[in-house]
């Protein structure tokens, strides 16, 4: 590698050089005094990355330290020519390097990856260990315009959601549930014709990119049949599909300061998770809701990304019979008459109801619930919800009690016109078996009046002979 070629300055060089510390700049992508771990593959993206980061890093206040990753999917030959050619790199520029490898495909057989996902999450990890061994608070990607128009385009393809399109931001988040530092993308202005002429420029030749061996069918299709077809159409479509994805940023940021403005407004964080009210999830824009559910399953500890029909599952709890939803990442949901709990970790078993005389009219505490009795005229009928019944008043027989089901227990469901056993309304509610013994049962003297939350025993069901209502409302206690 000539090295007084690799310093001296050159008017294409030199243009890209400012072109690409306008966009550090203008995107804040780097913070003054930050360490910077800088990926570099020795294929162009990745050495014109670290060329324009050394000359820069004065200008930018940054740290440069450079990590080179072997995937071990090419010969050996092939590894050891990219890794001496990234220590020559490292050594021309006077910067540390780190560098390591892994076994990939025994990695994607394991975890049953795709060549390319195990590839990327072994890199990633060696990266973040990279970091944390220097205190870098960022790492930096060689990603280009080409790179970010391929990569909206897949998720396109998988019908990905407007955080989905707006991809590969020049600064975001560690992507991988354990945590890590940010991603920094400072060449992401640049295509890769640009970056090779940058290395011809300097007298650099780099290394067949070694990424290029981790490609996964799908994207290789976008990269040499959809984009060349898409440039046929239009010579620009790389530069477009930028200002798209630019565009569905600032429209995606703009939703998640409402959704966090909202959840600052409505969410109750207690001991066990965080509370959103049923009524919430069904009020305003479906876009804003959704991040305000993303916001809950976060601030409840989940440790993995929701996909949309994550989202979809817990918004339709907002409106369904009481439930119990399992997410990834530990996450569960869990939903009474007026809000639902997000948690990190399962639901706990509901142990069994001790049997407790209800005060009616008034309140009563039984095995975690609460119970809210009173008496309601004929215009109250209509207010039914899934935790809340309204019952003939003068049809009840003895006292009012709340309890477990019970070997023997039957009712006759409102509009069955015939008696069941409670452990067939339940079964037929798809009631896990475990969670059975937890589903509060409202008696009377002669027996059943109401499985709460899914049937009501038509001997106390309001009708026209109705004179007199009683309301009753159960719902969790407050832990």
């Amino acid at each position: 590698m000539a090295t007084e070629r690799v310093f001296r300055p050159s008017p294409a060089r030199e243009k890209l050089i400012r072109q690409v510390r306008r966009f550090a700049r203008e995107r804040a992508i780097f913070r003054e005094g930050e360490r910077v771990v800088v990926a570099v593959s020795g294929g162009a993206d990745s050495t014109t990355l670290a060329l324009v980061l050394h000359r820069l890093r004065t200008d930018l206040g940054i740290e440069l330290h450079l990590a080179h990753f072997d995937h071990r999917l090419r010969s050996r030959r092939e590894g050891q020519q990219d890794r001496h050619f990234v220590e020559e790199l490292a050594g021309t520029l006077q910067l540390p390097l780190r560098t390591g490898n892994g076994d990939v495909r025994t990695y994607a057989k394991r975890e049953k990856l795709s060549i390319e996902d195990a590839a990327r999450r072994l890199r990633y990890q060696f990266l973040a260990a990279c970091a944390g061994a220097v205190d870098a608070s960022v790492i930096a990607l060689g990603h280009t315009r080409d790179d970010r128009a391929e990569t909206l385009l897949l998720h396109l393809l998988r019908g990905s959601g407007l955080s989905g399109l707006a991809a590969m931001r020049p600064r975001s988040d560690w992507p991988f549930e354990e945590g890590g530092p940010d991603l920094a993308r400072p060449i992401l202005t640049l295509s890769h014709e640009q970056t090779e002429s940058f290395c011809r420029e300097a007298g650099v030749t780099p290394q067949e990119d070694p990424s290029n061996a981790v490609l996964d069918r799908t994207r290789n299709r976008v990269r040499h049949e959809v984009l060349p077809l898409l440039r046929r159409i239009n010579p620009r479509v790389e530069a477009a599909l930028a200002r798209l994805a630019d565009a569905l940023a600032a429209d995606a940021d703009c939703l998640d300061q409402l959704a966090d403005r909202r959840f600052a407004q409505c969410a109750q964080i207690t001991n066990v998770g965080v509370k959103i009210n049923r009524t919430e999830l069904q009020a305003g824009p479906r876009a804003e809701t959704a991040r305000l559910v993303f916001r809950a399953a976060r601030e409840a500890g989940a440790t993995a990304n929701l996909r949309a029909s994550h989202i979809d599952s817990v918004l339709r709890m907002a409106v369904a019979p009481p439930g119990v939803l399992s997410l990834p990442g530990g996450l569960s949901v869990s939903s009474d008459s007026h809000s639902l709990l997000f948690r990190n970790g399962p639901v706990p078993l509901g142990a069994p109801i001790p049997e407790t005389e209800l005060r009616v009219p008034g309140r009563t505490i039984a095995g975690g619930w609460l119970v809210h009795a009173q008496y309601a005229d004929e215009a109250a009928y209509l207010a039914q919800e899934a935790f809340a019944a309204c019952l003939d008043a003068q049809a009840i027989s003895g006292p009012l009690i709340t309890r477990s089901r019970r070997r023997g227990d039957r009712l006759r469901p409102l509009g069955l016109n015939g008696s069941k056993k409670l452990q067939d309304v339940l079964v037929d509610a798809k009631v896990p078996a475990a969670e059975r013994d937890a589903v509060p049962i409202v008696a009377d003297e002669h027996g059943v009046i109401w499985v709460v939350g899914h049937s009501i025993d038509e001997r106390v069901a309001v009708g026209p002979e109705t004179r007199r209502v009683l309301q009753l409302n159960f719902s969790t206690a407050d832990p």
